[in-house]
């Protein structure tokens, strides 16, 4: 079995182009719609879906969603009737509903080829083994945590 790779974003390299998200778009739904893309642009930052699985866990049918083993994308299945229950338990809003088919949409990682991250030219998004990702998500942590002890001294 492949080792275990993990989507990561580049805050520092994101420009706000918005290109991750039509070619996300363009891949699953054949349009370019930043409102159909499983990833996210906001204020030249890209958001990821992290793959944690609470979504698994507040959907009530059955075969809804699924992890894909292969890449440990949780992926939406035919079976997704709309309810809207793993758009609530997403603690990043990272799916949404799609209003005409009556579906989530959410990041299964392209089946372990990341359109986004093929299509970034800024290097803004990565594929990585899971400890580098891991290793990054560490580092993130501790700046969000230095950036906002600054905040709060400032404003004592």
């Amino acid at each position: 079995m492949p080792k275990l790779k993990m989507l990561v974003s580049y805050p520092d390299h994101c420009t706000g182009c918005r290109r991750c998200e039509l070619w996300c778009s363009m891949v699953h739904f054949q349009t370019h719609s930043p409102d159909l893309s499983a990833i996210h642009v906001i204020e030249c930052s890209t958001v990821v879906c992290l793959q944690c699985g609470l979504c698994l866990y507040a959907c009530p049918v059955d075969g809804a969603l699924k992890r894909v083993r292969r890449t440990g994308a949780i992926q939406v299945t035919e079976k997704c009737i709309g309810c809207g229950h793993c758009v609530a338990a997403c603690p990043f809003g990272m799916i949404t509903l799609h209003s005409k088919i009556n579906r989530a949409i959410k990041c299964n990682l392209c089946g372990g080829d990341p359109a986004c991250v093929k299509h970034c030219p800024y290097d803004a998004l990565g594929y990585v083994e899971i400890n580098k990702g891991a290793e990054k998500k560490r580092l993130g942590s501790v700046m969000t945590r230095e950036s906002i002890k600054g905040k709060v001294m400032l404003n004592e």
